[in-house]
C-alpha cells in the first residue's frame, strides 16, 4: 500500500486493478525460485535441437525425486498463489 493509499478513503468499492492504476498500490514481484536440478534437465534438453529428448515431461518423477530427497517437495504453484492471496487481503485490510 502507497502513501496515498493509506491516506485515503472508502476505497473498498475499487478493484484491485483500480487501486494499482490509482496509485493506492504498487507491485512488488514474487521471485521464483527453482531447484536447478530438477528444471535443469528440461532445459538443457531443450537446447540439444532435434537430437533432443522429447518425452522428458513424461518421464518427469516428483514422486522418486522426493524419495532420494527424503521428504516432500512443496507445490510452488500453490505457494505463490497462497503468496499472493495473503498480499492483497492484507493490503484490502
Amino acid at each position: 500500500v502507497t502513501e496515498k493509499g493509506l491516506q485515503a478513503d472508502k476505497l473498498e468499492s475499487l478493484s484491485l486493478e483500480d487501486l494499482l492504476d490509482g496509485g493506492y498500490l504498487r507491485v512488488e514481484p514474487l521471485v521464483y525460485e527453482d531447484f536447478l536440478p530438477v528444471s535443469a534437465a528440461g532445459i538443457f534438453q531443450s537446447n540439444l535441437g532435434d537430437a533432443a529428448q522429447t518425452h522428458y515431461g513424461e518421464h518427469s518423477n516428483q514422486q522418486a525425486f522426493e524419495q532420494a530427497l527424503g521428504r516432500l517437495t512443496i507445490d510452488e504453484l500453490g505457494l505463490y498463489a497462497e503468496t499472493q492471496r495473503r498480499s492483497v487481503e492484507e493490503c484490502y485490510a
